[in-house]
């Protein structure tokens, strides 16, 4: 019997009736009728690959349309279409918030993998996780992002720090430890650092982020009250796993506490929260923000005045005698160069609509190697003429001209 294997990279496979779950960089799948692969020959499905009966030839020439289909029809864990950007996909990593690169001018890059979250916070502000309203998310090649992060960081001067801070939760990003080592290898990088919720880190986990090149965790631990950090969360919030985490990254890595203060839920804790935080050996940096209303982000309740917040800060930064008020300087925040624009406000472009967007009747175009957020009736692959609303820091939105 000519037996011939199907082994995919950052695929595995499970039998589920009358189909094939291909799960593909362990959140995502898309499934494949029995019947279809039986067209090719006999098979047999393992957890790694699939067997057929047919030549490599033969196996080669028909999967490989069976592929592209799965791969338009990618779903993650959440039930949320999903578009895997790659370097032959079309689209660009620069020109939107929601993945790719995101270069504010100045040396830090914010680099953005994915858009899949695992909590669900009641004060999200890009209305992630799973009962976000969005229909579409994003994950992005590695090889990819990479690529592209060197050539927005060649023209830096200042060091640079990579700071993963997607729209979701890193840690789900299968290729983190990839991603880390990449990114402090490249150019110019002095940092990189990873904003995160802390509920899959782990001693093991945090050991290969330091191993891979990890310099600096971002933890948004908002409490230390059990009831109150689920109900921020929207999910089940392992406080005292994170807590020892927090110990345990002690000495090990550097380590920022970034909480959110939501109005009426956690602004009478942070007493507590920065109490625990002053038993460390070594006292961590702080990263206080205030709850802002978002208008496509979730408003559980009205945002408080910068006036207050600074008052609150102020004040516990007076009683504990903890810094909690830091410049850009504390944190080696410096302008530097940046990245042309290709468009300029109010200016029309011809653009291709390559792929759907984060919300209903949303779409992203594509011109001069840049993302356009465009909003209409289009259809993929469709031409348009686009009037530029948004550029700021190649960040683009444009409306249908």
């Amino acid at each position: 019997m000519l037996m011939t294997r199907l082994e995919l990279e950052d695929f595995e496979f499970r039998e589920e009736d009358d189909r094939v779950k291909f799960i593909f960089e362990k959140y995502y799948h898309f499934f494949v009728d029995k019947s279809v692969l039986e067209k090719i020959g006999s098979f047999k499905v393992h957890r790694d690959f699939i067997d057929f009966d047919v030549s490599e030839k033969t196996l080669n020439n028909k999967i490989n349309m069976i592929l592209k289909i799965g791969m338009d029809e990618l779903t993650n864990v959440l039930g949320k279409k999903t578009v895997f950007i790659h370097r032959g996909s079309g689209i660009p990593l620069l020109g939107t918030n929601e993945f790719g690169i995101v270069d504010r001018d100045t040396n830090i890059i914010e680099v953005k993998a994915h858009t899949l979250c695992n909590l669900d916070c009641i004060y999200c502000s890009v209305d992630a996780g799973r009962s976000s309203r969005k229909g579409v998310d994003f994950v992005v090649e590695h090889e990819f992002l990479l690529e592209e992060f060197d050539r927005v960081a060649s023209p830096k001067k200042k060091p640079v720090e990579a700071s993963i801070n997607p729209q979701g939760e890193p840690l789900m990003y299968s290729h983190i430890f990839d991603l880390v080592k990449g990114l402090k290898a490249s150019k110019n990088v002095k940092i990189v650092s990873i904003n995160t919720n802390g509920v899959l880190l782990t001693e093991e986990l945090v050991d290969r982020l330091i191993s891979a090149g990890l310099d600096s965790i971002h933890l948004s631990l908002n409490t230390l009250n059990g009831e109150t950090a689920s109900r921020l969360s929207g999910a089940f919030y392992p406080l005292e796993k994170v807590k020892k985490i927090v110990q345990y990254c002690d000495g090990k890595i550097d380590l920022i506490i970034a909480p959110i203060i939501v109005p009426g839920h956690n602004d009478g804790q942070i007493e507590e929260l920065l109490k625990f935080c002053l038993t460390l050996k070594n006292v961590p940096r702080f990263g206080f923000q205030n709850f802002l209303n978002y208008q496509r982000g979730r408003n559980p309740v009205k945002q408080n005045s910068m006036d207050w917040f600074m008052d609150v800060l102020k004040k516990y930064q007076s009683e504990l005698g903890v810094k909690l008020i830091y410049s850009a300087d504390d944190f080696s925040i410096f302008h530097d160069e940046k990245i042309p624009k290709p468009f300029k406000k109010n200016q029309v472009v011809e653009a291709k609509v390559v792929c759907m967007g984060k919300y209903p009747r949303e779409f992203i175009a594509v011109a001069e190697n840049r993302c356009i957020t465009v909003s209409g009736d289009l259809k993929i692959n469709q031409y348009v003429k686009v009037k530029i609303v948004r550029e700021k820091h190649n960040i683009f939105r444009g409306t249908i001209s």
